[in-house]
């Protein structure tokens, strides 16, 4: 019942809407969106937002001694913060695709109904980054538990 369903021409092109049928996802799925950074916030997200359970929230302490201050929901590699938010919407857009909450009548469904995302900002607002604040984004969403890491991105050579 999800009304841009019908906009979503990658879903039966894969076939996904038949695996569906059978699972629409697993909740222990947890997916790494190392990209701009994702709007947690966003209606057809916020229900599927990972969450670091070992981290106390805005108590300015390092909980889990990952080395990450107050890092609840991801981190932004690109300003070193707790605040992973989207600046770009790229990062918002592919999570919507892997994991958007389906059939609760709000904009699209992803593949995973279920699956748990874990926003990761390691490109500017541009969407210029770097091998290495992608490779510090690669080793968190590890270090944390991701099952799977969404790296949705290309460079000019």
């Amino acid at each position: 019942n999800d009304p841009l369903y019908d906009a979503q021409w990658g879903i039966p092109a894969t076939k996904i809407d038949i695996v569906w049928n059978t699972t629409t996802g697993d909740y222990s799925q947890v997916i790494g969106i190392i990209d701009t950074g994702v709007d947690w916030g966003h209606p057809d997200l916020s229900g599927n937002i990972w969450a670091n359970q070992r981290e106390v929230p805005d108590n300015g302490v390092d909980d889990d001694g990952n080395g990450y201050i107050d890092d609840i929901r991801g981190w932004d590699f690109i300003n070193m913060d707790n605040n992973p938010l989207d600046d770009n919407s790229h990062g918002t857009h592919v999570a919507g695709i892997a994991a958007a909450v389906g059939n609760n009548g709000i904009g699209i469904a992803g593949v995973n109904w279920k699956a748990r995302i874990m926003p990761l900002k390691v490109f500017q607002s541009s969407g210029n980054g770097d091998v290495a604040t992608i490779a510090q984004g690669i080793n968190y969403s590890v270090n944390q538990g991701a099952t799977v890491l969404n790296m949705s991105f290309g460079s000019y050579v």
